[in-house]
């Protein structure tokens, strides 16, 4: 999960949000879109038109929802009129669409061999940059997207999250200041700084209660308000105007969201039938010689971030954090035998092959991060996938991450979340969602002897020992540097990238407690009788 309040939805608009620059509308722009182009479509013959037909053609795609149909016409007259800046815009939002980052870093790529001062084109290379770990190209990038428009607050607001995420605080809220001193409702950038300033002054926050309860804004953006206002009450002390905010800002979310609760309860029970008993399968020669992934699992808020952390701080363990690569591989392989159904309905559909070849495709895919030998990978849907990853990479080490229910719950309910983490946004939604995942974890850890249980009261509580417990079952030798995880240098892409950086506290155990009245419908449907 990013740190920014974009995520993956910045990449998809990227383009959008990137000013086209006058020349668009330009005399040099209109002759480019008279010139004739190519293009040959599935199941037509090919034909010769001008490019502004072409781009009506893909616009009307786009519009109809047929955006797989519009790529490869927005790919042909890009590469045969690589001036027409429009024919780029489309083909980046296009991909973003889909969730093609491959496709955005290779277009805004050769977008920018002729246009190399394309803003939008600038920006989605380096968005893709900063989510594959480049944060220093992603950085470079967009200084220069600044220098073509240095009004453009979003472009600031992108500035400051990459330093933010690099650990440069300082020189990040500095980005952010611009961004607000150009554009001061950009709730981007309200949310971005709000754990880094700590509590408003009183003007300000009079200033975001106003903005956050008017139409001004959509109602995704007014929710992201709430939420920085409730980090300026809980710096302040003001516990209860924090929950309310908090409250006010999911409910907002909440209302835009498209999430069907029952739904994803169903996806834990499937997840249980389809994996019933833990595979034996032995590591091939390759396999056992190769990189060892570990697999970091648990609910959002769990300590995930932070046991990646530890983890990468030793020599032999590269960070991937929150990594999509096992999902595209299966994606992929599901593909290529025409298999349409949904997780984990198609498991029962594959051969050993395939569960090998699945492994194989995520091993390639992964191939930047072997470096030391050993991987992290916590992509925050791992702890459905246990079963999937028992199967096509044995050679793997699961961690799954657990919390005092609570806690964990209420470290969920008062975050925003960008993209995804749907279930967060009520009380009793959330509740159910950790019984469900309560009852899965457990049924992980009684079919198979390969899980490590990391719980975050221990290792606050004793950290030495649970550290070093936890680098003995993932095959490292003790090194000092995974006790002080908070020197490491990495760049952090999640929520947590500013908690990560502060020493071990027990500042953040049984905080519940504090808003022990406001949580009762949550407290009630988790059925506990004592959950501290």
């Amino acid at each position: 999960m990013d740190t920014t309040s974009e995520s993956s939805s910045v990449v998809k608009t990227a383009a959008a949000k990137a000013k086209t620059t006058s020349a668009q509308n330009s005399a040099k722009e209109n002759k480019a879109a008279q010139k004739p182009v190519k293009v040959s479509l599935p199941g037509r013959p090919p034909q010769v038109m001008p490019g502004s037909e072409a781009l009506a053609q893909a616009q009307r795609l786009l519009a109809s929802q047929q955006t797989a149909a519009a790529i490869p016409l927005l790919q042909q007259l890009t590469s045969q009129l690589p001036a027409l800046a429009a024919g780029w815009l489309m083909l980046l939002d296009a991909l973003n669409r889909v969730g093609d980052l491959v496709g955005v870093g290779r277009a805004a790529e050769a977008c920018l061999q002729h246009k190399p001062r394309f803003v939008a084109a600038l920006t989605s290379l380096s968005l893709i940059k900063r989510i594959n770990q480049q944060h220093a190209e992603a950085l470079a990038l967009i200084d220069k997207a600044i220098k073509q428009e240095p009004a453009n607050a979003e472009l600031h607001n992108h500035h400051g999250v990459i330093l933010k995420e690099m650990g440069q605080m300082d020189k990040a809220l500095s980005s952010f200041q611009r961004c607000l001193a150009l554009q001061p409702n950009n709730a981007n950038a309200i949310w971005n700084r709000s754990d880094m300033i700590h509590q408003l002054d009183e003007y300000e926050y009079q200033q975001l209660q106003k903005l956050a309860a008017s139409n001004q804004l959509q109602a995704n953006k007014r929710a992201m308000i709430y939420y920085a206002l409730g980090r300026s009450d809980e710096a302040g002390g003001r516990y209860a105007e924090q929950f309310d905010n908090i409250a006010a800002g999911a409910e907002l979310k909440r209302s835009v969201i498209p999430y069907q609760h029952d739904t994803e309860l169903i996806q834990f029970d499937k997840a249980i039938e389809a994996f019933p008993a833990a595979p034996v399968v032995t590591p091939t020669e390759q396999q056992a010689k190769g990189p060892i992934p570990i697999f970091i699992c648990g609910l959002p808020r769990s300590g995930t971030t932070l046991t990646e952390q530890i983890l990468s701080s030793h020599p032999s363990v590269t960070a991937g954090d929150e990594i999509n690569d096992l999902p595209l591989a299966c994606g992929k392989l599901l593909a290529r035998k025409g298999i349409r159904k949904s997780f984990p309905d198609w498991s029962g559909d594959l051969t050993e092959q395939d569960w090998q070849t699945i492994g194989e495709t995520y091993l390639s895919s992964t191939r930047a991060l072997h470096g030391g030998g050993w991987f992290t990978d916590k992509n925050l849907q791992n702890y459905k996938a246990v079963g999937l990853i028992r199967k096509s990479l044995p050679q793997a080490r699961i961690v799954i991450c657990r919390r005092d229910p609570m806690d964990n719950l209420w470290g969920c309910y008062r975050q925003f979340f960008s993209d995804g983490q749907y279930f967060t946004y009520r009380q009793q939604e959330l509740a159910d969602i950790w019984n469900a995942t309560d009852r899965l974890i457990k049924h992980w850890q009684a079919t198979g002897k390969d899980i490590f249980v990391m719980d975050y009261e221990t290792l606050i509580a004793e950290p030495e020992p649970t550290i070093r417990a936890l680098l003995d079952f993932v095959g490292l030798p003790w090194d000092e540097n995974c006790l002080n995880f908070h020197q490491n240098k990495r760049s952090v892409r999640t929520l947590s990238a500013t908690q990560v950086r502060q020493p071990l506290s027990n500042s953040r155990v049984a905080q519940w407690k504090r808003y022990e009245q406001q949580l009762q419908p949550m407290l009630q449907r988790l059925q506990l009788d004592d959950p501290a």
